[in-house]
């Protein structure tokens, strides 16, 4: 016998199913009803009234920026020329933003970041001047931190709060072999996200599974994702992402801690397949739990309250679980809404950016601010990242 976190002994086995405390049936209607579906659609209204605003430098063509009046809403930002062109773009959880520096022009002596709306689409550059230059790091460092905060709370309004569990459901014996679930988002098409309870189980022979249901009642399974020893399983570049990938799949958790952790188990399970692990027995599977417990308890203990109630994205109709077991199949193309003239700022894409001769390029590379911005890393490896 072993006592659980609780203080309450637990017999190993086959028997840790069919305890009290290990197990809690909902008896209550399940956080998220069907399946929730959102646009992510770059072109949808902004909300309420900027939280903040001020002056930036925009990549309106090769190798020479503007100066716009930038507004940052709850959902996305706003900005304009000198001339009166607007633009506006609303984010999603999967947008991106990141530290970039030019090589050489112009651009070069500027202190530049990048937005990226969905991978693999076009970006937006902006950029800080100051004759200071400890200042204009700093001024950047601000806005790029407003810029994730913003994505991260588009996405905390998407899911419920505190899912994560390692407790199997009584009477659903697909979810014995549990090691943890919760709600994610999953990036549907090229223009929808949808939220989804998805559960990671121990191996039972050579592989493991990321099992997605509808959700937490786990009565109706959309996909099962098979986790292999050779699978893919890496975190998205960003300052402060919340993003993963398991293969093609590409996911979003509500803050870059939880990711970390989803990331951690997935890598331990491939770790075990790898070194071919023999099946892991009930009490293996207790200790397990018990181990991931201390991390769910650390990230409740560090969560802060929600700022915003209701979704910040248009919910759309729901799509069939088919799309989302083949994840993303189209490139997507946002349309900037800039005013209805051509010559105006334009969404631009990276990184080969040439000067206005032509002769020379001038290219954007991401700058590694990580430890001043709190970008978070892989727990596999520099190696697994993705770059956008």
């Amino acid at each position: 016998m072993e006592e659980d976190p609780l203080g309450k002994q637990l017999p190993f086995g086959e028997n840790e199913y069919e305890n009290s405390m290990e197990i809690r049936v909902p008896m209550y209607a399940p956080k998220v009803s069907g399946m929730k579906t959102y646009s992510s659609s770059p072109d949808q209204p902004l909300l309420g009234v900027p939280i903040r605003e001020g002056t930036l430098w925009h990549l309106s063509a090769q190798d020479r920026f503007e100066s716009v009046n930038f507004s940052l809403y709850v959902n996305g930002f706003a900005f304009s020329t000198s001339d009166g062109l607007e633009a506006s773009v609303s984010l999603s959880p999967f947008s991106l933003v990141r530290n970039c520096r030019f090589q050489s022009g112009e651009c070069s002596k500027l202190k530049s970041f990048k937005v990226s709306l969905l991978e693999p689409d076009p970006c937006c550059y902006f950029a800080v001047r100051s004759i200071d230059d400890r200042e204009a790091e700093e001024e950047r460092s601000d806005w790029v931190l407003s810029l994730s905060h913003t994505i991260l709370l588009i996405t905390d309004s998407l899911l419920p709060p505190n899912s994560i569990t390692c407790n199997p459901l009584r009477g659903v014996p697909r979810t014995n072999r549990r090691l943890m679930a919760g709600y994610l988002i999953h990036r549907d098409d090229a223009e929808t996200v949808m939220v989804v309870y998805c559960e990671l189980q121990a191996p039972s022979s050579d592989v493991a599974a990321l099992v997605v249901y509808e959700n937490e009642l786990c009565q109706r399974v959309v996909m099962e994702i098979c986790i292999c020893e050779t699978s893919v399983c890496q975190d998205v570049v960003g300052i402060n992402c919340s993003c993963f990938m398991v293969d093609s799949h590409q996911f979003a958790s509500q803050s870059p801690s939880e990711r970390k952790l989803w990331l951690r188990a997935l890598s331990n399970m491939k770790v075990k397949l790898q070194n071919k692990a023999p099946v892991p027995s009930g009490e293996e599977l207790w200790h397990y739990r018990a181990a991931i417990r201390e991390h769910i308890a650390a990230l409740e203990a560090t969560q802060e309250a929600r700022i915003v109630k209701d979704a910040l994205l248009r919910e759309v109709r729901k799509k069939d679980e088919a799309s989302v077991a083949s994840g993303p199949k189209h490139p997507y193309k946002p349309q900037a809404q800039l005013g209805g003239d051509t010559d105006v700022p334009e969404v631009t894409k990276e990184p080969n950016l040439k000067h206005e001769s032509g002769t020379t390029e001038t290219t954007a590379t991401d700058t590694a601010d990580q430890e001043k911005t709190g970008e978070n890393t892989s727990p596999e490896g520099q190696g697994n990242q993705v770059s956008l």
